[in-house]
């Protein structure tokens, strides 16, 4: 009768650890440096496609973690950073130094405007990159006529969403490395941008940055940020990840990665990752 007892015991706190490890885990992400809360940072468990995105307190909840799952942060800006995940995780980022280029001086006039085209009419693009927590960036490579035009002036991207509600994602540009690769060099702000339901033309106005186009080429990356209350759900399926993200009509030469967990995935292989191995459609505008 006793050992029949301790079996019951046994079982209930076994299933009581078994819960607990399952459940669901948070925290809060902040600069080492200034103490203050660090928004829209990509939390994953390490070398999958399972994160979260903390809010505007730097706060996140993980359903998906359980304790002692190893979380991975990688933040352009910061150390990458590996943590055994708890109930709850105070996390701080240390900021990195990065070794800037000579930067050269030219006053910007921006009274010549040149396109870089992906998309005439964004109503007319039909494809588009859906559910998946992920980063898609698109590589540009440097051109002789870039020289007349050397600075940035806006981003455009086509953007869908299926939610009443306004949609956030992040939109920046980063440094290509010396293979065409996308680097850990941040050049642009980090923007957060917002979309009303349906099929949208965002753009993004970086003539106050002054930024010059970088003669090792760049990336113009979105990020899809896995917050509540970016999530829509229907009679087929829950918890959709919006928005999605428009795709080039034509089958052009094949550039854009897809980012998670601190790795980029070539074009060659997006396919597997998101079902399409198109590029993002993205005009930039460029201005002398």
């Amino acid at each position: 009768m006793l050992a029949h007892i301790l079996k019951k015991i046994s079982y209930i706190l076994l299933m009581l650890v078994t819960v607990q490890s399952f459940s669901q885990i948070s925290g809060n992400v902040t600069d080492n440096k200034t103490g203050l809360p660090i928004d829209f940072v990509n939390v994953w468990i390490k070398n999958t496609l399972n994160g979260t995105t903390t809010n505007t307190n730097g706060n996140f909840d993980f359903e998906n973690a359980k304790v002692g799952d190893t979380l991975l942060i990688s933040y352009l800006g910061y150390e990458e950073l590996e943590f055994t995940a708890k109930k709850e995780n105070v996390v701080k980022l240390i900021p990195t130094l990065v070794e800037l280029d000579e930067v050269i001086i030219i006053p910007m006039r921006n009274e010549q405007i040149k396109t870089i085209k992906s998309y005439k009419k964004y109503r007319k693009i039909k494809e588009f990159y859906f559910n998946g927590h992920y980063s898609l960036a698109r590589f540009y490579e440097y051109k002789k006529e870039y020289k007349q035009n050397p600075f940035f002036k806006k981003l455009s991207v086509v953007i869908s969403s299926s939610l009443k509600d306004k949609v956030k994602f992040k939109m920046y540009i980063i440094k290509a490395d010396k293979d065409g690769k996308p680097s850990n060099q941040i050049l642009s702000e980090y923007y957060i941008l917002e979309t009303d339901k349906g099929q949208n033309e965002i753009t993004v106005d970086l003539t106050e940055e002054k930024l010059m186009i970088p003669k090792g080429g760049f990336f113009v990356v979105v990020d899809r940020l896995n917050l509540k209350e970016n999530k829509f759900s229907n009679k087929i399926a829950s918890d959709i990840l919006q928005p999605a993200i428009g795709m080039e009509k034509e089958d052009s030469e094949k550039n854009t990665w897809l980012g998670f967990s601190g790795k980029w995935i070539a074009p060659n292989e997006l396919k597997r990752f998101a079902g399409s191995n198109k590029n993002i459609a993205i005009n930039i505008e460029l201005t002398d």
